[in-house]
């Protein structure tokens, strides 16, 4: 029998521990990486919200009398001025012709508090506004504090809200007045009350989004009829969760999606509900939200109000911002981690993180610039582990 030689025995002991070497060392993990990379980044509030129509009217009998048969219809257009119903005066005794005259007085007296307040306003907003440019020209000078500018340019900002309010609240009483003066109509001339027909005109261009009352009927006055756009102007309404709302300023930018469109709509910010309300999530928790509206700037031709749209206000953003995907930190009891790929190993990052968003986050300290991170880390990557990807 032919002995094996000793070389070749040994080097079969030698490749058999190898192989079990191989086959008994841990095998490298498969993960997901990315890296760690400046570019554009935006923090961002997003949530569901709904279109509405931008300050609607609401059409209302200004007289108590018989509404004629309306031809209009939901979805109609109008343009402003345009008679859009009539009624017919309903004879009137003494005593309601006494009340409207007494109602005449009083929308008078209101309408002449409304020009005060206006007024009032206007004066306070100018003097504010001189007030800026004195502080503006200061700080030019390094004689005064950026707060104290900012304060003045709010001041600014809500002496023109408030004159734009008592704008409105002058419209309103005026809108009395001829309410009023509209009891009277027939009243001491020599036609008969109730024999004048009284025309509603359309306060403004836009489409009818409401029809109340369709049939000929007796109206009181003050009951609706039509609810009119503005122009067809467009706004967003969103409910934010309160930690989420106080982010969010007046003019910042809002991108608008997923109202059926291939495209993105651009808005703005224009002010926060001054009020919270309570609201019960889809798993039964309270919650407090309050109303964040903004202003649509790129209005599609083919969406209406009371559309679902998906928000996302943009709160902070900058255009070279060292970023990690947001899928590859987690926090332990020390903070923000993030796994780095080094040699086909893990490392443990302890991280310094900035603003968040969806998908990447600001990282301020603890990677730097083209750094292999892992996405989505399960519970098999620890400190050491070897990863293949």
């Amino acid at each position: 029998m032919k002995m094996i030689p000793r070389w070749l025995g040994g080097g079969f002991l030698v490749l058999l521990i190898a192989a079990t070497i191989f086959v008994l060392q841990p095998q490298p993990e498969l993960v997901e990486v990315a890296r760690v990379q400046r570019q554009p980044f935006a923090e961002t509030v997003e949530e569901q919200g709904r279109t509405r129509a931008h300050r609607p009217y609401l059409v209302t009998a200004p007289i108590r009398g018989r509404l004629l048969r309306t031809e209009l219809d939901e979805g109609d257009r109008v343009s402003e001025g345009q008679v859009i119903a009539r009624i017919a005066p309903v004879p009137q005794d003494q005593r309601t012709i006494a009340l409207a005259q007494a109602n005449l007085t009083t929308a008078e007296a209101r309408h002449a508090a409304a020009e005060a307040s206006l007024e009032e306003a206007r004066s306070s907003l100018n003097r504010n506004r001189t007030e800026l440019q004195r502080r503006e020209t200061l700080f030019a000078d390094s004689l005064t504090s950026a707060e104290e500018v900012e304060t003045y340019r709010q001041l600014v900002n809500a002496g023109e809200a408030r004159v734009e309010a008592a704008r409105a609240n002058l419209q309103a009483a005026a809108s009395e007045i001829e309410s009023a003066r509209s009891y009277l109509i027939g009243v001491g001339g020599s036609a008969q009350p109730g024999t004048e027909i009284v025309d509603i005109h359309s306060p403004s261009e836009g489409t009818v989004y409401r029809v109340f009352e369709e049939n000929e009927r007796v109206l009181q006055a003050g009951e609706p009829i039509f609810q009119i756009s503005n122009r067809d102007s467009l706004e967003i309404v969103v409910d934010l969760l309160t930690q989420d709302a106080v982010k969010v300023e007046p003019g910042d930018p809002v991108r608008v999606s997923g109202w059926g469109g291939d495209f993105t709509i651009d808005a703005v910010v224009q002010y926060i509900e001054p009020e919270a309300f309570t609201k019960i999530s889809a798993l039964g928790v309270e919650e407090q939200r309050v109303n964040v509206i903004a202003e649509l700037l790129n209005v599609p031709d083919n969406i209406g109000a009371e559309y679902r749209v998906e928000v996302a206000i943009v709160t902070w953003q900058g255009q070279d911002v060292l970023t990690i995907p947001t899928s590859a930190i987690f926090q332990r009891s020390n903070g923000w981690n993030t796994f780095v790929v080094e040699d086909e190993r893990t490392e443990l990052r302890a991280l310094l993180i900035g603003s968040r968003g969806r998908d990447y986050t600001q990282v301020i300290d603890g990677v730097e610039e083209g750094d292999t991170v892992v996405v989505f880390p399960s519970d098999l990557i620890n400190e050491g582990t070897r990863v293949s990807y």
